[in-house]
């Protein structure tokens, strides 16, 4: 990660969680505290950010922040949309799949609806790995990492260190905007191990209701030509389905 992506990481995490340690940002970005302190002096004296001790806070007034919705209440919009979706989405499941199952409400529904289906699952999502557990038909992966709690997820350096050794059938991701040809998500390491994910999957699916559809956010970790298809709900007009449709299918 160049200096300038990281100082502007920074910048966000202050600005989305109010204040943060030097040893969060370090674990992270997947650099050093001596390096993460250095940029924090200097964002500082630009005022972009305030240092305090062990860390930093913004300095952004609070009805300012752009905030994420809590899990709970992600997990209360759209709620048929998403279940139609994961519906759609076990409909491609086979036994003896190797599944990867991302972070997201619709993940979570993809889980839910599994029933007797006999499958090897890795997830990253606290929600996920509650929901199937108990289940005797799967074999479960609970990859470590930094533990994110407004989304439930675990992720970061070693999140992506037990990810690398692995190779799945399929990947189920849920996204914060499609804005075609560009699959975009909101926080830079979550994308990264997004993109990581996807790129260790044979079959590759985005899960996005219509409400993600011509709709960006900071950064784009994927293209819509690198996957196999986007899964979605009637919902979808005939603009946004067309727009997807051209680099790759749509499955509603």
């Amino acid at each position: 990660m160049l200096k300038v992506q990281r100082q502007e990481e920074i910048v966000r995490l202050c600005n989305s969680s109010g204040l943060v340690t030097v040893n969060e940002v370090a674990e992270l970005l997947g650099t050093s505290p001596m390096t993460i302190r250095r940029d924090m002096e200097e964002l500082a004296q630009e005022h972009r950010i305030e240092r305090v001790r062990g860390g930093a806070k913004s300095v952004v007034t609070v009805p300012q922040m752009v905030r994420e919705f809590p899990h709970d209440k992600k997990r209360s919009q759209h709620y048929a949309e998403k279940q139609h979706i994961a519906k759609l989405a076990v409909g491609l499941l086979r036994d003896g799949d190797a599944v990867f199952l991302g972070a997201g409400t619709t993940c979570e529904l993809i889980a839910q609806n599994l029933g007797e289906k006999s499958l090897s699952v890795v997830t990253n999502s606290i929600s996920a790995f509650e929901l199937l557990r108990e289940n005797p038909n799967i074999e479960l992966y609970l990859l470590g990492g930094l533990y994110r709690r407004k989304t439930s997820v675990l992720y970061g350096h070693l999140t992506e260190e037990a990810l690398s050794s692995m190779s799945v059938d399929k990947v189920f991701f849920g996204v914060n905007g499609i804005c075609a040809p560009d699959v975009m998500g909101h926080n830079i390491d979550i994308s990264n191990l997004q993109r990581m994910a996807l790129d260790k999957g044979r079959k590759r699916y985005i899960v996005a209701d219509s409400s993600k559809f011509f709709r960006k956010d900071l950064f784009t970790f994927y293209t819509l030509d690198q996957i196999d298809a986007v899964i979605t709900d009637p919902g979808i007009t005939a603009e946004q389905r067309a727009s997807c449709e051209q680099y790759t299918q749509v499955i509603c």
